[in-house]
């Protein structure tokens, strides 16, 4: 159902009209105008409105605290948690990453490299990367392949 509209104007003559002054018609009217826009819901408002399926359906979706643990405990694993790095690892890691003083060197020995050098070197860098990429690979290759065969192994036994 549509408002009408409320002729401000109109109402402000009235009043007038009725006894009040020009001060006291204006701020009567533009107390009614806004207790009354305030108040009327617009389309906009009417269409974001959510219907009782609508709400239902989301909180079927929802899921318990009990449910979400169990997830929580499927992710992990036993075998998630190995692949994680230990302490000692990490630390290992960081043992080999350079000083500031060693990279300091690298980039003054860098100055003074001719341009054949600087692409020896950044070639054998590309190089070591790929090495590394196809080394993760052929790591996950037979990681897939161990596991490809433990399945195999419980189902055939």
């Amino acid at each position: 159902m549509a408002w009408p509209a409320f002729d401000t104007h109109k109402a402000v003559k009235e009043l007038c009209g009725a006894g009040f002054n020009d001060a006291q018609a204006e701020a009567v009217v533009e107390q009614i105008n806004s207790a009354y826009s305030e108040n009327v819901a617009t389309k906009t408002d009417v269409e974001r409105l959510v219907t009782k399926e609508e709400f239902r359906d989301a909180l079927e979706r929802l899921v318990t605290k009990e449910e979400f643990r169990d997830a929580l405990e499927k992710l992990a694993t036993k075998e998630e948690t190995a692949r994680l790095a230990t302490k000692e690892e990490l630390h290992e890691a960081v043992a080999s990453l350079a000083t500031k003083e060693e990279l300091r060197e690298a980039v003054a020995k860098l100055a003074t490299m001719d341009d054949l050098e600087k692409l020896e070197l950044r070639m054998s860098a590309q190089l070591e990367k790929q090495a590394t990429v196809y080394l993760k690979y052929l790591i996950a290759t037979a990681a897939g392949i161990v596991a490809l065969s433990k399945v195999l192994d419980l189902l055939v036994g």
